[in-house]
């Protein structure tokens, strides 16, 4: 199947769903020694934005060793208004900043967009489900350097886990793949995320650098 055409069915069909429920799980290691870890158990009304979360976060990182449980729910109602003035707030926007000389961020941004796309590869299983994969070596060196550029500029946003980002992206040899597998109704059931990098300590001795972000959504 046509990658465009995959990716608009999956995207419709995700769009319409009214109820999303899932587990996430995100485990980092340094060396053989666990870093981070987060589950959370997520249950999401995408019509009157009830949200229900069950989280487990564990860090052990630079000194710090934090353990939290929480069980948190909220509700953020999805608003239906006219947001005419939001396209005009946006349109203003775009046009200051092209006149700011940010347009080279725009098209830096679009470039990324479609690198990735372009090394995006699809592959049918034989019961007719699907696997959209990303793999790093399918990437432009360019694109590369976007996506690091992305993560070091997250890294200064997040309150836990910064470290991490800021030495995967200065590890060698960074690698990373990215599979979403769609069942036979568009539907994603699963996204996996692995990243794998290699860094020297402080006497110059390399240890390896591994995290995987897994959802597994229930339907």
């Amino acid at each position: 199947m046509n990658k465009i055409k995959l990716l608009y069915d999956v995207v419709k069909t995700m769009r319409n769903k009214e109820v999303v429920n899932g587990i996430l799980t995100v485990k980092v290691s340094k060396a053989e020694a666990n870093l981070f870890s987060l589950r959370n158990e997520f249950e999401k009304n995408l019509l009157t934005g009830q949200t229900k979360a069950k989280i487990n976060t564990e860090l052990d990182y630079e000194g710090k060793t934090v353990k939290h449980d929480s069980n948190t729910e909220f509700t953020i109602p999805a608003s239906g208004d006219c947001r005419c003035h939001e396209f005009f707030a946006r349109l203003h926007q775009s046009h200051s900043t092209c006149c700011a000389g940010r347009l080279k961020d725009k098209f830096s941004r679009l470039l990324f967009a479609l690198g990735v796309l372009n090394a995006l590869q699809t592959e049918e299983q034989a019961d007719k489900t699907m696997i959209i994969s990303l793999n790093a070596k399918d990437l432009p060196e360019d694109v590369k350097t976007l996506l690091c550029e992305k993560m070091s500029r997250a890294s200064e946003c997040h309150q836990h886990g910064h470290g991490f980002l800021k030495e995967f992206c200065a590890a060698d040899n960074l690698d990373f793949a990215l599979n979403i597998f769609v069942n036979k109704n568009y539907e994603t059931d699963k996204i996996v995320i692995s990243v794998v990098g290699s860094q020297k300590d402080e006497h110059n001795a390399p240890y390896d650098l591994t995290a995987r972000a897994e959802v597994s959504f229930v339907w």
